[in-house]
């Protein structure tokens, strides 16, 4: 049985950074899980802006991006176009499959499936990550 992956929901840029260095340790590559109220909050180009920080500082590699929009599929039509890794959509079958097309083309996945990891406001997150890593091992 294959395990699911995890993606961490973060808020800030300090948080990822702290997710993505201790992700290193264990040789994994974080899923990094952005709410959809950043997204209608704040816009499209403030999550371009935000990946574009982490790849000048972390590097292209080192992590991906997990974005809910909502309701929205102008937003996630928007997103998969701009090859953001991993989007969450709530709507009907059709309108699901037609994005799923453009997502493909694009090689983001739609509606994958996370266990999801809340590392909001949290202290000690190497803790989180030592826990979560550790038992996969076994």
């Amino acid at each position: 049985m294959e395990k699911k992956l995890i993606a961490f929901t973060i808020n800030t840029l300090e948080e990822a950074g702290s997710i993505i260095l201790g992700s290193k340790i264990y040789k994994v590559k974080p899923i990094l899980h952005l709410k959809k109220y950043f997204l209608l909050g704040f816009g499209v180009e403030f999550i371009l802006t935000f990946r574009e920080m982490l790849i000048s500082k972390y590097g292209k590699s080192s992590f991906k991006l997990f974005v809910d929009c909502g309701f929205d599929q102008s937003l996630a039509i928007n997103m998969a176009n701009k090859k953001i890794n991993y989007l969450k959509l709530k709507s009907n079958s059709i309108i699901l499959s037609k994005l799923n097309n453009i997502a493909y083309k694009n090689t983001v996945l739609l509606n994958p499936s996370f266990n999801i990891v809340d590392c909001r406001n949290r202290k000690k997150i190497n803790l989180k990550l030592k826990k979560l890593y550790s038992k996969e091992k076994k």
